[in-house]
C-alpha cells in the first residue's frame, strides 16, 4: 500500500491571536502564495455610524512565497517584515476613497472586527480575521455611573487594589466615551471618564461649564475601595485637554496630567453669539480669550464648507494679549508631571504653539514636562491602530492621516508609561 503524501498547504493566513488589544501589534503571516509575486492585502470593517471602511495595501512576497505583518522574530524563515498597523491605518471609507479622511466613529468599548483578505496576481487568495479589542474582560470590571449630574463609566483592574486612577475627559462633544478608559484600564491603571457637559442634567453646550464636576468625580472615587485617589491622575484631548491642564493648576490632588492637543488658555465658548468663558467656578465665569472669526469664515459656515479655525485662535491671541495673559492657564501650579502631545499641522487650533508655551513655561517653573510634537500630524484626538481623521464633518482636523495616525500610536504607548510610572 503506498503511503500518501499530504498535500501542501495553500494560500493561507496565520495569525497569533484573533483577539488583540487595539494598542497591541498583532502577528500576521501569509505563507502559500507564489515566491515574489505581488499581492494585495485589503482590510474591511464597519464603524459604529455604519460607514464601510476598506483599506488595501501592496506588497511582494519573499523567496519562499511568505510575508510576515508582525513586530515578532521568524524561526529559520528568510521573511519581508512589515509593520502590522499598516494595514489598519490604510482603511478609508469604501463609497469616498480618495476624500479627506474623515473620523472613524467609534465611541464604545466594543470590539472592531476586521476582515483581512489577500489577492495576488496570478489569482490567487485567502482570507482571515481578528478583533480589535478595547476592553478585556477577564482583567477589567466596567461600573456605569449615573448619579444626577455625575455621568460616566468606570474601567478599573480586577485584582489586588488600591489602584492609581486616571479621570478621562473627551473633546468639545462633552460627554464621555468608552474606548479610550477601557484600553487604559487594560494596561493596571483605573479609568473614570466623565462628562461635562452636552445632556441632561449636566450644561446643554459649552458655555461657563461649572468645574465643580469635577469634585463630585473624586468624591465618588474616594467612595470606591478598588482605586486610590492618592494616585489619581487625569488625561484629555481637544477641549478636554484644555480642561485637564485649567484643573491640574487649580488642584493639588492631581499627581500626573496627559493633554492631546492642548491650550495653554482659557478659551471663549464654541457657540455662535456674544462670546463667553467656557468655565466657570463658584458660579463666576473665569477670564478667558475670544476668538477672532473673519467674514469668510462665517461665510463658509453658513454654506457648510469645511472650515480650519486654527486662524480664529491664532488671530485671537494676537489681537487680544492683555486677555491672553489673564486668561492663561497657569500651568506652573500643577503638582505634576505634565504630557503634552501635539501635531504642527493641527488645523483645529495651534496647539504645537500652545503646548510650546506651556513646555517653556513648565520648565522655567523648575518642573518635569515631556512634549511630543509630531510633523505632518494634525489635530490629534483619536484612537491609536486605526486611521486618524483629517476632517470631522465640516471641521478640519489638518495633517495627513497616515501622520496622524502613526503619531497616535507612538504616543498612545508613551503616554500609558507615562501613568504607570508617574502614579
Amino acid at each position: 500500500m503506498k503511503r500518501k503524501i499530504p498535500k501542501k498547504p495553500g494560500p493561507r493566513i496565520e495569525i497569533a491571536s484573533r483577539n488583540m488589544m487595539i494598542d497591541q501589534k498583532p502577528e500576521i503571516w501569509v505563507r502559500g502564495f507564489v515566491p515574489h509575486n505581488h499581492v494585495v492585502i485589503t482590510t474591511e470593517t464597519i464603524d459604529e455610524t455604519g460607514v464601510h471602511w476598506r483599506g488595501k495595501t501592496p506588497y511582494v512576497m519573499n523567496t519562499q512565497g511568505c510575508l510576515e505583518i508582525a513586530a515578532a522574530e521568524s524561526e529559520g524563515e528568510e521573511v519581508e517584515e512589515t509593520d502590522p498597523w499598516e494595514i489598519f491605518d490604510a482603511m478609508r471609507p469604501a463609497d469616498t476613497p480618495d476624500g479627506p479622511v474623515p473620523l472613524f466613529a467609534w465611541r464604545t468599548a466594543e470590539p472592531i472586527h476586521i476582515e483581512i483578505h489577500v489577492n495576488a496576481q496570478n489569482g490567487d487568495s485567502a482570507q482571515s480575521s481578528l478583533h480589535l479589542c478595547l476592553f478585556d474582560e477577564a482583567t477589567t470590571i466596567r461600573e456605569d455611573v449615573r448619579e444626577g449630574p455625575l455621568q460616566g463609566t468606570l474601567f478599573c483592574p480586577k485584582g489586588d487594589g488600591p489602584h492609581p486612577v486616571v479621570i478621562c475627559l473627551g473633546g468639545s462633544d462633552g460627554w464621555f466615551t468608552e474606548a479610550r478608559p477601557a484600553l487604559l484600564a487594560s494596561h493596571g491603571i483605573a479609568a473614570f471618564s466623565v462628562a461635562y457637559f452636552g445632556g441632561d442634567p449636566l450644561p446643554e453646550t459649552l458655555s461657563e461649564v461649572p468645574l465643580e464636576f469635577f469634585d463630585r468625580a473624586v468624591d465618588w472615587l474616594n467612595a470606591y475601595p478598588a482605586v486610590d485617589t492618592s494616585r489619581l491622575g487625569i488625561y484629555g484631548y481637544s477641549k478636554g485637554g484644555e480642561l485637564a491642564l485649567l484643573l491640574a493648576s487649580r488642584d493639588p490632588r492631581i499627581r500626573a496630567v496627559a493633554a492631546y492637543s492642548p491650550s495653554s488658555v482659557v478659551w471663549q465658548d464654541p457657540n455662535g453669539g456674544a462670546p463667553k468663558s467656557s468655565w466657570s467656578e463658584g458660579g463666576i465665569p473665569l477670564p478667558f480669550l475670544p476668538m477672532y472669526v473673519s467674514g469668510m469664515k462665517i461665510l463658509k459656515i453658513m454654506t457648510g464648507r469645511p472650515v480650519a479655525f486654527r486662524e480664529c485662535y491664532a488671530q485671537g491671541m494676537e489681537r487680544h494679549p492683555e486677555q491672553t495673559e489673564k486668561a492663561r492657564i497657569p500651568v506652573e501650579n500643577i503638582a505634576g508631571p505634565v504630557f503634552l502631545v501635539s501635531g504642527t499641522e493641527d488645523g483645529v487650533w495651534p496647539s504645537s504653539e500652545m503646548a510650546d508655551t506651556i513646555e517653556t513655561t513648565l520648565k522655567d517653573a523648575g518642573k518635569d514636562v515631556t512634549h511630543l510634537k509630531y510633523p505632518g500630524a494634525g489635530h490629534l484626538t483619536t484612537l491609536p491602530g486605526l486611521p486618524a481623521p483629517e476632517v470631522m464633518d465640516t471641521l478640519i482636523f489638518g495633517g495627513s492621516s497616515q501622520n496622524s495616525s502613526r503619531a497616535l500610536e507612538d504616543a498612545w504607548q508613551k503616554m500609558v508609561t507615562f501613568f504607570q510610572a508617574t502614579l
